[in-house]
């Protein structure tokens, strides 16, 4: 038994949602990206509580301390541990399950404890006082010590917690997807549904991996100096040049904002990989393999540089032809995602569907993706940017995003969910979580965006200050309706049944 199965069966609760199935022959392949996804919905849990507990201290005017850790922590569970370590779970059992490939060896096992324990330091430097904003910006963390708001060890503690998350992000991952894509050998044991280059789902998997890659090095080269003089490893005189407000901003965005643009292709490629596998007439193919791929270009080469519309208010110091070129090459992403649009559409009309909650969950994560996208294109713009970039708008797209994104790989775990824990899960309470959630997620999104609209700002402990509080209610409302969605969700995981176990006189079906 490996050791990612034992850790499973022996976490209280999660333990029964996740148990991966020994009796296939496929541990190597449910494994680590089992354990990795039920440890991804724990954080989820914790942002959760995290996220109601930001409205929660403003409603009861709480000290405002305990909002900016909140807001820190809330952030920094959402994306890292749980959204992208949901995506690295997910992706690798598809990479795997189509390759052919065993996922296990040092990469999967160094992917898990660097992203788990990396995100749990930074949860203690907060919980210690590190209230940095989600995009952080350099010297504040220093200034932050100079000031008394916390200690020069807490920032240690955090910057260490975030080397090994970037570690994980920008290097194991990456390798990991690479050397299964390109390097390990075939066992047809563990090969479920063939698929090659050439196919979009697996085009857009390669894509994103080498652009988390390439673009993450910089940061990665920048970091490593600012880590190194925190420890003292390095005399401070050393890395002047890394701790500069520019080089570090410019090599944060670079990777930033590439991270959001190839987790989008991680997510499309997911959608084209999922819908042919539901289509009514049994074809099992997109209307166009060609348009698909088309698509994933053009969303490469657009977003590589539309990182520059983070740079707007940065004048003089960004030459304003940059400016302008980050946001054209912003619409330019609406390209491809209307290629994208019309892809799926006209697959669906063509072929028709067949009903299912996991289908369903996709396709609404890509709708709320798609709005979300109309939200960025709206901020990209120069003139909307010096309104609205340092407000919740802001905000509110950086959360959609995530939601959405997370959306489509729980949408896609619940179609592996079979071949992972030998056991099936019940199309009520999955429709009832599709509904809650969706409903869920694109309030919290508007009512995000319509205080942006309104001026509030992002990062601000004082809703009831010019009436935003009616935001905050909203913010929460929502909030609740989105929790009640994952409820029905962990109802669905909790209950669900071996394969081999009839349910209303007739047996469980196995996913492909």
């Amino acid at each position: 038994m490996l050791s990612a199965t034992t850790v499973i069966r022996n976490t209280p609760l999660f333990g029964r949602m996740f148990n991966v199935d020994t009796d296939t022959g496929l541990e190597e392949i449910n494994a680590w990206p089992g354990l990795m996804i039920m440890i991804s919905f724990v954080w989820l849990l914790i942002a959760g509580l995290l996220g109601v507990a930001m409205p929660v201290t403003q409603i009861f005017e709480l000290d405002s301390s305990l909002f900016y850790g909140a807001i820190t922590a809330h952030g920094a569970a959402l994306a890292f541990p749980f959204t992208f370590q949901l995506m690295v779970g997910v992706s690798l059992h598809r990479a795997a399950s189509c390759l052919g490939t065993p996922v296990t060896g040092p990469l999967p096992a160094l992917i898990f404890w660097f992203m788990n324990i990396g995100a749990l330091l930074l949860a203690l430097a907060v919980l210690l006082g590190l209230n940095i904003s989600y995009a952080v910006m350099f010297p504040l963390p220093i200034v932050g010590v100079e000031t008394g708001q916390w200690s020069m060890g807490t920032v240690i503690l955090g910057f260490t917690g975030i080397a090994l998350v970037l570690v994980t992000v920008i290097l194991l991952y990456p390798l990991q997807i690479i050397k299964m894509l390109f390097f390990d050998n075939r066992r047809d044991d563990l090969l479920l549904s063939p698929r090659s280059l050439k196919d979009p789902g697996m085009l857009g998997m390669a894509i994103a991996a080498f652009v988390l890659l390439i673009t993450g090095l910089p940061i990665i080269i920048v970091a490593s100096a600012v880590l190194l003089g925190l420890y003292g490893i390095l005399p401070m005189n050393l890395i002047t040049w890394a701790t500069e407000p520019v080089v570090f901003q410019f090599t944060f965005f670079i990777f930033a904002h590439n991270l959001m643009e190839a987790m989008a292709i991680m997510v499309i490629s997911a959608v084209y990989a999922t819908l042919p596998l539901y289509l009514a007439d049994g074809t099992r193919k997109l209307y166009s393999d060609r348009l698909a791929n088309l698509a994933l270009w053009i969303l490469l080469v657009t977003s590589l540089t539309s990182f520059f519309h983070h740079f707007f208010t940065m004048f003089p110091a960004l030459p304003a032809a940059l400016s302008y070129h980050g946001n054209i090459m912003s619409w330019g992403t609406g390209v491809g995602a209307a290629l994208t649009i019309f892809t799926i559409t006209a697959t669906i009309w063509k072929h028709g569907l067949r009903p299912d909650p996991g289908l369903m969950t996709v396709i609404m994560g890509f709708v709320l993706y798609i709005f979300d996208g109309v939200s960025a294109i709206i901020t990209s713009n120069v003139a909307w940017s010096f309104q609205l970039h340092g407000t919740m708008w802001q905000s509110g797209h950086t959360m959609a995003v995530l939601i959405a994104m997370a959306m489509i790989w729980i949408g896609v775990f619940m179609h592996h969910y079979p071949v992972i824990t030998g056991r099936t899960l019940n199309k009520k309470p999955g429709y009832w979580f599709v509904g809650l959630f969706t409903t869920g997620a694109l309030g919290v999104s508007y009512s995000f965006l319509a205080a942006g609209a309104a001026g509030m700002p992002r990062r601000f402990a004082a809703w009831n200050q010019e009436g935003w509080m009616v935001y905050g209610n909203l913010i929460l409302f929502f909030g609740l309706i989105l929790g009640a969605g994952m409820a029905a969700l962990a109802y669905d995981l909790y209950k669900s049944r071996l394969i081999s176990e009839p349910a209303g006189g007739k047996s469980a079906v196995p996913a492909e």
